[in-house]
């Protein structure tokens, strides 16, 4: 199931949102100005990321400078506390799924979490296209199996 780490007055948690749901794909959403992070929703979060903390950090936060001097040396169960008692800390929105994970809005990236038989089936009918068969019967020999 994908999970959807959002804040109300992000313009990119509501693109994020859309995309989704115009797509037919299920999440489950967490709205972190309603719902705080838990350090496991963090911990999930962080399982994903390549660089940890500094993946989901928002340098643009005006809460930002506040913290950045502290951060690179703060253990990180107290980062995490600290990041759960102020999302708005967190870059956004955070979409995850069992193994994939993005953070910010890319409508090329979010394109991931489309189930892949989905995405052989839209490719193939773009090939046929390509291909000047508008009906989208099979002759193409570039089909993606």
């Amino acid at each position: 199931m994908i999970r959807l780490y959002t804040q109300s007055s992000c313009h990119s948690s509501r693109v994020a949102r859309q995309w989704l749901e115009t797509h037919g794909i299920k999440f489950k959403e967490k709205n972190f100005s309603v719902d705080s992070p838990t350090v496991q929703d963090l911990k999930r979060i962080l399982s994903l990321t390549e660089h940890g903390v500094d993946d989901i950090i928002s340098a643009r936060s005006k809460d930002y400078p506040k913290i950045a001097t502290k951060l690179p040396e703060m253990p990180l169960n107290e980062a995490l506390k600290l990041l759960c008692e102020n999302p708005k800390l967190l870059r956004r929105p955070i979409i995850i799924s069992d193994s994939k994970i993005q953070i910010g809005f890319n409508e090329d990236d979010i394109r991931q979490f489309i189930p892949r038989p989905v995405r052989r089936l839209k490719f193939n009918a773009m090939l046929n296209r390509l291909d000047g068969n508008e009906d989208g019967s099979v002759t193409s020999k570039r089909m993606v199996e």
